[in-house]
């Protein structure tokens, strides 16, 4: 069935709960798991036999109450906001956050990038690295030799970034420093400039398809015979992919494509 913890359910009640939906009423004996799916409406006991409810009834009335709780928590969220802008002072202290520390860094990067709700957007520079899976539709910038793009992300590359940076929809900002320091920063008109920064260099960037290694290959300036070493494959079959890569950037000269590489690297 899934998993229903976030339903309320502990792992023996969705067991059990489960076991009765898929073999039918049960003469077992009452016990602290049966208790509580009694009182959370997902088992009847009819006689001495105990009889799961069905479904679409009693998961819904439990998807319901939990829709609730967070609507609540959503409202509590607000509130607890309004108080901590009321008393932080002026209103660069609760638009601009510095962060210091590697352990609050590396939290403040999967807070970022799990808070995403529609699309994340980040500049990837070495020596970071980036292990956590976006949730939310992400286009992703990759400093040569970072590479590590995700089924569920869109990925560029420039032999270069200015900053390693993540962008949450229109809301939040995180520059790193360092590894130990890095700005939190809401919507404002620096949080503007970081998108802006982020767009014009997504504009400027290599797509990444199904072969990052022969992007970065392309970018690093060899020929088509170290790219068919490099790659292990026969000459012809980099030409190849090299010919396929040039018609997705618009390229019509090997030459072109090589300058459009070279202006990227300024």
């Amino acid at each position: 069935m899934g998993d229903l913890t976030a339903l309320g359910l502990s792992p023996a009640e969705e067991a059990t709960y489960s076991a009765l939906v898929a073999s039918g009423p049960s003469e077992s004996e009452q016990n602290a798991v049966l208790t509580n799916l009694i009182d959370k409406g997902l088992v009847s006991r009819v006689g001495d036999r105990y009889v799961a409810v069905a479904p679409d009834i009693a998961l819904e009335v439990l998807l319901l109450e939990q829709e609730r709780l967070l609507r609540d928590a959503r409202s509590h969220i607000d509130d607890l906001s309004a108080a901590y802008r009321s008393h932080t002072g002026t209103p660069t202290a609760t638009l601009v956050e510095l962060v210091t520390g590697a352990a609050a860094v590396r939290q403040r990067i999967d807070q970022v990038q799990a808070a995403a709700r529609t699309e994340l957007r980040r500049l990837v520079r070495t020596p970071y690295g980036d292990p956590l899976v976006p949730r939310a539709e992400c286009r992703t910038v990759y400093e040569h030799g970072v590479l590590d793009a995700h089924s569920n992300e869109t990925a560029r590359m420039l032999p270069a970034l200015p900053m390693h940076l993540y962008l949450a929809d229109d809301r939040l900002a995180l520059v790193l420093l360092s590894d130990e320091s890095a700005v939190l920063v809401q919507a404002c008109g620096l949080f503007d400039a970081y998108v802006e920064l982020f767009e014009a260099l997504w504009e400027q960037a290599l797509p990444v398809k199904a072969d990052g290694a022969l992007v970065e290959l392309l970018l690093a300036g060899l020929t088509d015979q170290a790219i068919a070493r490099q790659l292990g494959v026969s000459e012809r079959t980099a030409q190849r992919k090299i010919a396929a890569l040039m018609q997705e950037l618009g390229a019509r000269t090997r030459f072109q494509a090589g300058a459009q590489a070279a202006m990227q690297r300024q």
